[in-house]
């Protein structure tokens, strides 16, 4: 059995487990593509490979994919992610909100923010981030700061931003309400972003153009089967940041 047919159907196994088995996870269709293009690779190599001309060129595209995925990614895994010094502020990033409650991405990142708090003794105040997107009864804001409370954070500790569609609104919307409430410019104070790990280092480009410059990450780990979905969906995420900072 030749790689080509192999990597289909891995593909095509982690697609259906992404689409039936979890109810259709954003970007579960680029494994079926992936699954798709070696399916046709293997049944049409001996013709490609015929034609010299055209066997270079599939060859040339596909190192140049895996030399930009592989350097993208490294850069994704090894940003630093785990900050535990102090803070003025913590910055939440919404994820999606099932009905009222948060989803297992917006949960763990919501976990993780609590176990800083509840590791550092300084009395920093968390600004949930996340407005109300399709599907959703009520903001992911409103939906972290219910959690949090419930969790013993005091309401007068949480600044609810629930107006972004976006990390770059969230990063925007949220200096707003810093330097509101401090009555400082953003980049005097220390900001801690708590995220999911493979989104803290196209975070920190957003923050960085909307100001920050006192800035660290505490973020909660990908669940492992999740981790190719996730981290293939943030380098195109990536590739397009970098795209639109060019055009």
């Amino acid at each position: 059995m030749s790689i080509s047919l192999i990597l289909a159907i891995v593909f095509y196994l982690y697609f259906g487990i992404l689409f039936f088995a979890m109810n259709g996870v954003a970007f579960s269709g680029f494994f079926f593509v992936l699954g798709t293009i070696c399916l046709v690779y293997h049944f049409t190599r001996d013709k490609i490979k015929k034609h010299r001309w055209l066997y270079m060129i599939v060859k040339i595209c596909a190192a140049v994919a895996i030399i930009v995925f592989v350097a993208v990614e490294g850069m994704i895994i090894a940003f630093p992610k785990k900050s535990t010094e102090n803070c003025d502020y913590i910055i939440v990033l919404g994820a999606r909100v099932m009905g009222n409650e948060p989803g297992l991405t917006l949960r763990g990142r919501l976990d993780r923010a609590l176990e800083y708090v509840k590791s550092n003794d300084n009395d920093c105040k968390i600004i949930v981030s996340g407005g109300k997107g399709d599907g959703e009864n009520i903001s992911e804001a409103e939906a972290m700061k219910r959690y949090l409370v419930e969790r013993g954070i005091k309401t007068d500790m949480i600044i609810k931003e629930d107006k972004s569609v976006n990390t770059m609104q969230n990063f925007e919307f949220s200096r707003d309400k810093i330097e509101k409430d401090s009555k400082e410019n953003v980049a005097d104070v220390d900001v801690k972003v708590v995220t999911t790990d493979f989104h803290a280092f196209r975070s920190e480009k957003y923050a960085k153009r909307a100001g920050y410059e006192k800035l660290s990450f505490y973020t909660e780990r990908t669940k492992w089967y999740l981790v190719p979905v996730f981290y293939a969906r943030e380098f195109f995420a990536v590739i397009k940041m970098v795209l639109i900072s060019i055009i």
